[in-house]
């Protein structure tokens, strides 16, 4: 597993270098899925390779280690086991600060939760579009990412040829994200402003390895 320590590891959260200068960048993160194809609450689910993390604690761990600001789109039903994650992620990652946001119309699709999730971002430069289900996406990649962010672009992390996740979007495309609906998530984006997009390459295949099965997760034992 790639940079995924525990809890117990001091926090280096930075969105900024000399070249961003003060930008605000933030993680937007869409944990509003149902899990269908898992069989189960897979965000709920413990790491193979260390049974005390849950799939979607390891992702907010690895957020925080890398961004000053987060917020986490989420089911209700979910509220207790999110709250007491946030709550951990919190007393360990004192800089970090983490904002739930309950979305009620999770069955309308991960654009809507999008669009839901963007409506509460203010005052961000950009914001990084994140997978609750990428636990083994490293902290480094995500403050790689959201240097090379600026207001007027799109930044899409590649490896290998192969294009994964987070997504950045400048808060030139802010009321997109807003408008956005259905199942599609912001791909209708991409292809609108393919000429700003900025492919950055990275040495992480984590950013390749979302889980969508129990056996996804049980093959990185």
């Amino acid at each position: 597993m790639n940079d995924s320590s525990a809890l117990s590891q001091p926090a280096h959260p930075s969105s900024r270098t000399p070249e961003s200068g003060s930008l605000e960048v933030g993680a937007l993160v869409l944990a509003a899925g149902f899990s269908r194809r898992f069989g189960a609450t897979k965000l709920l689910a413990a790491l193979p390779e260390n049974q005390q993390i849950s799939l979607f604690e390891q992702t907010l761990i690895n957020l925080c280690k890398a961004l000053p600001t987060i917020i986490v789109v989420y089911r209700p039903e979910l509220r207790t086991q999110f709250h007491e994650i946030r709550d951990r992620a919190t007393q360990h990652y004192p800089g970090t600060a983490i904002t739930l946001v309950e979305f009620k119309q999770a069955e309308l699709g991960m654009g809507a939760s999008l669009a839901f999730g963007a409506s509460h971002i203010t005052d961000w430069d950009a914001a990084l579009v994140c997978l609750a289900d990428m636990p083994y996406v490293m902290p480094s990649t995500y403050s790689l990412v959201a240097d090379s962010v600026r207001p007027e672009s799109i930044v899409v992390p590649c490896y290998r040829g192969a294009r994964g996740h987070p997504i950045a979007f400048g808060s030139a495309y802010l009321e997109e994200l807003r408008a956005l609906a259905g199942d599609a998530g912001g791909r209708a984006i991409l292809d609108m402003h393919s000429a700003k997009i900025f492919t950055l390459n990275v040495d992480d295949d984590g950013i390749l390895i979302d889980i969508d099965t129990q056996d996804d997760l049980d093959k990185r034992l």
